[in-house]
């Protein structure tokens, strides 16, 4: 498949905004940091395994179903299993109280169940939705792919069952798992695959995304979402992260300035081990804060800092670059010395053509 760059820088923004939300919350609260960080995650993975399946080939749907989920199982679970491994050595409670849950691409219904709090593998409930959405979704896609207008149709049927269910919350007993349950969530999901059917079938209406307007439009309206709070505000976020998606895929931004910042060596990189950072930030801010921080922290005498004296208060300034930039450095290593070696077996063993 195509690899399209601006879609690492894409995937930097995505996780730039969860850092954000997790080390420096006095600015993540002001803004649905995130949630448009992860939806933003989900709508790019909607887009690319769809674009994936529907690519047309001689291969049965057995063959097609199995390189799939062959080469997810080799992207994904290797670092997913060897964290929750090494968290579970070094005991880690939460890890050992929910390892069932945890192995299984659970653990998003785990959270809610046991009202489980503030841990450092809360984050891993987005890697279930992904995992779950995995599983089905190729069924979907390799079963209608050459009945686009049946695509189309069950995709979108998706999308408005999860955004009611966000919205309207039709089913009440379902509610408390709105923001973390496959059967919401998948709308995201869907937006991207949506996308995805629209592009291979050459169904993108250029004119629409070649215009300076609309472009500029989009972004006021997508600012606006972030800082505000409206009933259809989960749905203008998901069509915001499309029209970016398909934008940064297919066309060039009028917007120079983030056209360039999308394809920026840097941006590319970080983008490209996102998946790394996502998984292992929070365990590593968790640990460093506990041993290394916290203790170095509350020895500093902030009274003889005057005016200054309240950065006491605001050790986010110190924790969202230091912990962001560890983040990045571990999943460097991860990608280069466990993640590239196991990917090198995708097309061994799980081959497209």
């Amino acid at each position: 498949m195509k690899y399209f760059e601006r879609i690492d820088g894409l995937r930097f923004i995505a996780i730039i905004l969860v850092l954000i939300e997790h080390f420096a919350f006095t600015i993540g609260k002001h803004f649905s940091s995130g949630y448009y960080g992860v939806d933003l995650f989900f709508v790019i993975s909607g887009f690319l395994i769809t674009s994936i399946l529907i690519k047309p080939n001689e291969k049965s749907f057995r063959r097609n179903y199995i390189n799939f989920i062959g080469r997810r199982t080799l992207r994904i679970f290797p670092i997913y299993y060897l964290t929750i491994l090494f968290l579970w050595l070094i005991n880690l409670p939460i890890v050992r109280e929910k390892l069932i849950w945890l192995l299984t691409y659970t653990y998003n219904y785990a959270w809610v169940i046991y009202d489980i709090p503030i841990t450092p593998i809360n984050h891993f409930w987005s890697l279930g939705v992904e995992e779950q959405f995995y599983i089905f979704w190729p069924i979907v896609v390799l079963t209608l792919k050459r009945k686009p207008k049946t695509l189309i149709f069950i995709i979108l049927l998706v999308i408005l069952i999860g955004y009611s269910q966000m919205i309207f919350e039709l089913i009440p007993t379902l509610t408390k798992f709105n923001y973390v349950a496959i059967f919401t969530r998948m709308a995201s999901l869907a937006l991207g695959a949506f996308g995805a059917v629209l592009a291979t079938n050459y169904l993108l209406p250029r004119k629409f995304f070649q215009s300076k307007i609309i472009e500029y439009c989009f972004f006021l309206i997508l600012l606006h979402a972030l800082v505000t709070d409206f009933r259809f505000k989960v749905v203008i976020l998901g069509l915001s992260s499309l029209y970016l998606v398909l934008k940064a895929a297919y066309f060039n931004f009028s917007i120079s300035l983030f056209d360039r910042f999308l394809r920026n060596k840097m941006v590319i990189k970080i983008g490209l081990v996102s998946y790394g950072i996502y998984i292992f930030h929070l365990p590593i801010a968790h640990y460093f804060t506990i041993y290394i921080f916290d203790p170095f922290w509350i020895k500093i005498d902030f009274s003889a800092f005057g005016k200054f004296e309240k950065l006491r208060w605001h050790s986010w300034l110190i924790k969202l670059p230091l912990y962001s930039f560890l983040s990045i450095f571990v999943a460097n290593l991860s990608y280069k010395y466990i993640e590239t070696p196991i990917l090198k077996l995708k097309d061994r063993y799980f081959k497209y053509e």
